[in-house]
């Protein structure tokens, strides 16, 4: 299921400040924090969509989204994220993050303490990047509305509940268990590491549907997401470059059924350690040709 970059630019660049590890660690180290973001329009100044609180170490404490929605965070010893938490009064939404030697390989989303979705990451044993991505869902929560106002934790980090939910008014199988599998390629390039996404390969056996999308990406300015293991939604934290195209083909019973291509373009600098992070996103859809741009302010 794709989700839109702009919605998951509420969780770049949250632990950019942490201290540098060994280099299959996935803890980024660029020495930048983000401080505000605003969507799609930069009429109000004084009032971000989203922003950003940081404790006396410069470590990442919480996001705030809005007046009654701030997501918390929590770490293990070796400052990797082990939970984000958005504790509502009627409602808790939970994701937990476990890892093998620093590398991420399970998110588990729960909603009072009900697991809901778990992702499950498969990796290249020399390159340590992950190869596939196995993802499961209660059918019954997504297929109801429960999760419409108990999402805002799941579609800023994970996905869009939304789709997932129109999804699951397509599938038939009454099992409660529904399964969603990703081959993930990357762009060898230049760099031994294969950090350029080239392909995801989205199979949905319950929908009879494959979802393909291949990349091409600017080598000019660098992904604030990169590195950040809990940037899951759109495997925004996977890529070191910011990417130019997208092409989505989505094909049901063997049939092309869709056909979209995503244009982004980046403007503004603000460069740590000589690379260059853009200041504005903004993408367009061949379905609409409307752009849509999200702001970035960096903590100086």
């Amino acid at each position: 299921m794709r989700k839109s970059v702009f919605i998951l630019a509420a969780v770049a660049v949250l632990a950019m400040c942490f201290s540098s590890c060994k280099p299959d660690d996935e803890i980024y180290n660029p020495k930048c924090k983000i401080s505000k973001i605003w969507y799609y329009s930069n009429s109000d100044w004084d009032h971000p969509d989203v922003t950003f609180l940081y404790g006396k170490k410069g470590v990442l404490d919480s996001i705030r989204l809005d007046s009654t929605t701030t997501f918390s965070f929590e770490y293990n010893k070796d400052k990797t994220v082990s939970k984000i938490v958005n504790a509502q009064p009627d409602y808790t939404e939970v994701i937990d993050i476990t890892y093998t030697d620093r590398l991420v390989d399970k998110m588990v989303y729960k909603v009072d303490d009900v697991v809901r979705k778990e992702i499950k990451f498969t990796r290249d044993e020399e390159s340590t990047r992950i190869t596939n991505v196995e993802e499961t869902y209660d059918k019954e929560f997504y297929e109801s509305f429960l999760y419409q106002k108990r999402s805002k934790l799941y579609n800023t980090f994970l996905g869009n509940a939304d789709e997932v939910h129109d999804w699951m008014q397509r599938v038939n199988t009454k099992d409660l268990r529904v399964r969603c599998n990703k081959t993930v390629e990357y762009d060898p390039g230049k760099k031994e590491k294969y950090e350029d996404i080239a392909k995801i390969v989205e199979s949905y056996p319950d929908l009879n549907q494959e979802v393909v999308r291949e990349f091409t990406y600017d080598a000019e300015t660098y992904n604030p997401y990169y590195g950040l293991q809990y940037a899951y939604a759109d495997l925004s934290g996977y890529h070191i470059h910011n990417v130019l195209r997208e092409e989505q083909v989505v094909r049901t019973n063997g049939i092309q059924t869709r056909n979209v291509v995503y244009t982004y373009n980046y403007s503004g600098e603000n460069f740590i350690n000589n690379k260059k992070y853009p200041r504005q996103f903004t993408r367009t859809s061949s379905e609409n040709n409307i752009p849509r741009n999200i702001y970035i302010l960096y903590v100086k």
